[in-house]
């Protein structure tokens, strides 16, 4: 499935990127991914000029880019890639996340072995996140479930791996939220969960004129943020400030 960029908003501080060097980042990302030299068609290099003139940054492109190649391995798929296309949607919907500030940029792009970090501390910062939102259940919700919710969480979090790798350690971290912001949901009663849709729907926005994937990941993540705000969470994440 495939979809038209949005062009980035009018006053976006950026100038366009140099065309020769956004166009050489995007192929060598590319090429490095698929594992074998490669040469571009002129379809994917028309594909790379629309990307670019649509406002969307090098960097996203190539993260878009390394993550469809990280669900395919991640998948078992070891068929080979013959055309860029195969990443147009994974940068559509990377592109209109951050976009609407549903998913960090974190800066020039760069790979999850070069970040330099200590995922001890950080851990047990969101640990202690968790188990700060279990004292201060917001109205509106079954607190009893609630807590019972964000002590699993904690639990979970408590019980990951620090050594285990950055990339591990964020989609372990992941599927921890999605489960969390699950059963937070199911913790609130009628009009609290009335509210959160509303706000939901308020602050996404029509999204009716984007691709259906990217609807439903616009949307999740949406309702994830608005679930955070609610309960007072901090998101599940070792990429943060």
């Amino acid at each position: 499935m495939t979809g038209t960029p949005t062009a980035a908003p009018p006053g976006a501080p950026e100038p366009p990127e140099d065309e020769a060097s956004y166009g050489t980042r995007v192929e060598d990302a590319f090429v490095a991914e698929r594992g074998t030299p490669f040469l571009l068609s002129p379809k994917d290099w028309h594909l790379i000029c629309a990307w670019r003139d649509a406002g969307i940054p090098s960097d996203t492109v190539i993260r878009a880019v390394r993550g469809a190649f990280e669900k395919k391995r991640a998948r078992g798929d070891l068929s080979k890639i013959s055309s860029l296309a195969y990443c147009e949607n994974a940068v559509v919907v990377l592109w209109e996340m951050e976009r609407r500030g549903l998913v960090g940029a974190h800066g020039p792009c760069r790979t999850a072995e070069a970040v330099a970090f200590d995922a001890a501390p950080r851990l047990a910062a969101l640990a202690a996140s968790l188990a700060a939102a279990e004292v201060a259940v917001p109205d509106g919700a079954d607190a009893a479930a609630a807590t019972e919710a964000l002590g699993d969480c904690r639990a979970a979090v408590a019980a990951l791996a620090p050594g285990a790798g950055l990339e591990a350690l964020e989609e372990a971290l992941g599927k921890v939220e999605k489960a969390l912001v699950k059963k937070l949901e199911k913790a609130l009663g009628g009009p609290a969960r009335e509210r959160l849709a509303r706000d939901v729907e308020e602050e996404a926005g029509d999204v009716s004129g984007l691709p259906k994937e990217t609807q439903r990941r616009v949307l999740s993540a949406v309702r994830t943020r608005a679930v955070r705000r609610l309960f007072g969470l901090a998101p599940l994440t070792l990429l943060g400030d």
